[in-house]
């Protein structure tokens, strides 16, 4: 049966269109692949730089199916599209938009949504190129998480809070901070986090307000490369003053189950029981996991997910039971939380080899600076 799979998105909202045709489309384009050919259909603005840009195998011009009907629909289009290849089958992403589905569907009964990512399984194998970008973007980022570690290195302790520059340090300034050091790098993290004390026992607390002595402060930076689309992700713990025995004790016990984590995992391994061995580290060494109507805290989240052209993509490493496979490239973020103590997260981006990892970072790991 003759497969047409048809989308209708920008590439800042399909990552599986932009990994099809490597062409950056701010506005809705069609692509199509039918009979193993890919095609791109852009209208009069974007079809010159879709010839000279797009790794498709043929562009062709909005005008060819739309037969110079200047208030034709997209709908139109995309049935005289239908028309012209005559597939026996269509498939559209799950995320479709709802009405032309709908008006598609009246004309053609086997037209049918994707129950998951359409375009290209493969892209959760990461090849040399992908690799590489994302290598690239962790290398860029941890500049980036060196300098802001700086800060709080040099930053002076007064009266229980830090001070940079005379000033009271803050989330919301070293946020700000990163930010902007990120943007000149070309890479966007709107949403980075640098919580520290309480708000770090929240594991996606962006912080807030003055960052205190002896406080937990944790860093995680997980920025897109506006040139090429592939994410990176970091997490370090950091702590400026003594800390406690507890907050000490807690940051070990991590650490260790992040090196447990980083040895077990290898092609062929089930994520599932990488997560059950560091979630019994961590039971072993008396940090436990609880879920209470005040709450959750303990080991609350998963060890870790893929990330490529979204910063979250299978496989993941948790409970649910997942085979890791040679070419995906996964975090290894485990933590614990504590109200009363605070968050420890220590998370690596690595690439999964058949013999165990290659690790895409290399910050290094201390509490206290």
């Amino acid at each position: 049966m003759s497969l047409m799979k048809l989308i209708y998105d920008s590439t800042d909202n399909s990552p599986d269109l932009f990994y099809a045709c490597k062409f950056k489309a701010p506005d809705p384009i069609v692509y199509f692949q039918f009979r193993g050919k890919s095609h791109l259909v852009l209208n009069d603005l974007e079809i010159d730089r879709g010839n000279a840009e797009a790794k498709v195998d043929k562009v062709l011009n909005l005008r060819e199916f739309a037969k110079d009907d200047k208030k034709i629909s997209i709908t139109g289009v995309l049935k005289n599209i239908i028309k012209a290849y005559k597939p026996e089958k269509i498939q559209v992403p799950y995320n479709f938009p709802s009405y032309i589905f709908k008006e598609l569907k009246e004309s053609y009964k086997n037209i049918e949504p994707s129950s998951e990512t359409m375009f290209y399984k493969k892209r959760l194998i990461k090849d040399n190129i992908e690799t590489k970008n994302i290598h690239e973007v962790m290398k860029k980022t941890e500049s980036v998480l060196s300098k802001i570690a700086k800060i709080i290195k040099t930053s002076k302790i007064r009266n229980g809070k830090l001070y940079y520059n005379a000033r009271i340090l803050t989330s919301d300034f070293l946020r700000n901070f990163c930010q902007k050091e990120l943007a000149e790098r070309n890479l966007s993290c709107p949403d980075c986090i640098i919580s520290s004390g309480y708000h770090s026992s929240l594991p996606h607390h962006h912080g807030t307000g003055p960052i205190k002595e002896s406080s937990p402060i944790v860093v995680d930076i997980f920025p897109k490369d506006l040139n090429n689309g592939y994410y990176g992700d970091i997490t370090r713990t950091f702590c400026k003053g003594t800390p406690t025995k507890e907050l000490i004790k807690m940051y070990k016990t991590v650490l260790k189950g992040q090196r447990l984590g980083l040895k077990l995992i290898k092609a062929g391994v089930n994520g599932s029981f990488v997560h059950k061995k560091i979630e019994n580290k961590f039971n072993e060494k008396g940090f436990f996991t609880s879920h209470t109507e005040k709450g959750s805290q303990g080991f609350i989240h998963s060890t870790g997910h893929g990330l490529g052209l979204e910063i979250h993509e299978m496989p993941r490493i948790s409970k649910i039971k997942e085979i890791l496979r040679e070419g995906n490239i996964v975090t290894v973020e485990p933590g614990l939380y504590y109200p009363e103590i605070g968050g420890v997260r220590i998370e690596d981006t690595v690439l999964v080899t058949k013999t165990g990892i290659k690790n895409l970072t290399s910050f290094p790991k201390v509490l206290t600076l």
